[in-house]
């Protein structure tokens, strides 16, 4: 049964019948009643804040946080920095040092990793964002500028293909909250295939993972995962060779693990609403978008009948036909169902 706390006029109202009768109605019980009553209240309040710091759905970030440092072995993740190689033209003999830093016209920097001792002609040097965080992903094409002059080298650098990739913020909190929930219903097993997720979403990026048993052949496991906080959900090649480095690094030594980005298979949505409005479109896509990270996991078909549910259950619906998909609509093992295009009739 939850304890209810009561609020400040009960406990006035209380404190009063209990400290003045009828003839002190104006004594100065009054005035103590209410004293009385309001440090009752803060301390009830005071209680309430601590119930809800014990359980991870309800704690405060600090909290959470320190929870986190307890029950998990990877605790809030730290924002990661983006990486790649830019090109630039040198003269032979010369030295880029490492950590001299290259800025975009918008203000990013980036820093160079690795020393450099030039050739004549054009040369690569392997870069990193200076701060960590999505913002210090940049597609190739990207030029960049050295903040201060080094002798023998153009001032100009060029990204190169595929860009500069893997940066990631810092871990939301509701995503640690749902990490430090996981954890206690999801006991580790030395390698199973719930502890195969609970790594791949230890990685920098990483919301949700999926794992197929048997991937290759016996003994070798599957783990397919995405990144939906990036512009694209689906991992590169440079996220991939990440979580896969991490993986092997927690995997028993007689598993064969792969990390692998599933492949995107997009549903079409053409749907009859009532009212046909702006606002009542909007609340059908976000259903369905919900509905899609709820129940659409890796390999798992969609069934009919919940697309039906979720259109029924935006806010503003009144009436409402799915003209297609008209069946539930199915998924290889490797593959993701997104989201696609909206036909509204």
């Amino acid at each position: 049964m939850p304890f209810e706390t009561p609020n400040l006029p009960t406990l006035i109202t209380r404190t009063a019948a209990d400290l003045a009768s009828d003839a002190l109605r104006q004594s100065d019980a009054q005035v103590l009643a209410r004293a009385i009553s309001g440090t009752a209240y803060g301390l009830y309040g005071y209680l309430d804040w601590i119930a809800r710091q014990i359980l991870p759905d309800t704690a405060d970030e600090a909290m959470l946080e320190r929870q986190g440092l307890l029950r998990l072995e990877t605790p809030r993740i730290a924002a990661k920095s983006s990486s790649g190689t830019a090109s630039f033209q040198a003269a032979t003999g010369a030295v880029l040092d490492a950590d001299r830093v290259v800025q975009a016209t918008d203000g990013r920097q980036y820093r160079v990793v690795n020393s450099v001792t030039t050739t004549a002609g054009l040369n690569v040097a392997s870069i990193e964002a200076v701060e960590g965080g999505g913002l210090g992903n940049a597609a190739a094409g990207l030029v960049l500028t050295l903040v201060q002059p080094v002798v023998g080298v153009d001032q100009t650098f060029t990204v190169l293909a595929p860009g500069l990739t893997g940066g990631s913020d810092q871990e939301s909190v509701e995503s640690l909250r749902s990490r430090v929930s996981r954890s206690y219903r999801v006991i580790p097993h030395g390698g199973d295939a719930d502890d195969y997720v609970t790594w791949a979403l230890e990685c920098a990026g990483v919301t949700r993972a999926w794992t197929v048993k048997n991937y290759l052949g016996p003994g070798s496991v599957g783990v397919f995962f995405v990144r939906d906080g990036d512009a694209t959900i689906i991992p590169d090649a440079n996220e991939v060779a990440t979580v896969q480095a991490y993986l092997e690094s927690k995997a028993p030594v007689t598993a064969e693990v792969f990390a692998s980005a599933p492949v995107l298979k997009a549903v079409n949505y053409t749907i009859k609403l009532t009212p046909d409005t702006s606002a009542v479109r909007a609340a059908v896509v976000a259903e369905l978008a919900d509905l899609h990270k709820r129940r659409a996991g890796l390999g798992s078909k969609l069934l009919i009948s919940h697309i039906r549910e979720a259109v029924s259950g935006a806010e503003g619906e009144t009436d409402s036909v799915v003209i297609s998909p008209a069946a539930d609509v199915p998924a290889n093992a490797n593959e993701l169902l997104t989201v696609g295009a909206f036909t509204w009739q």
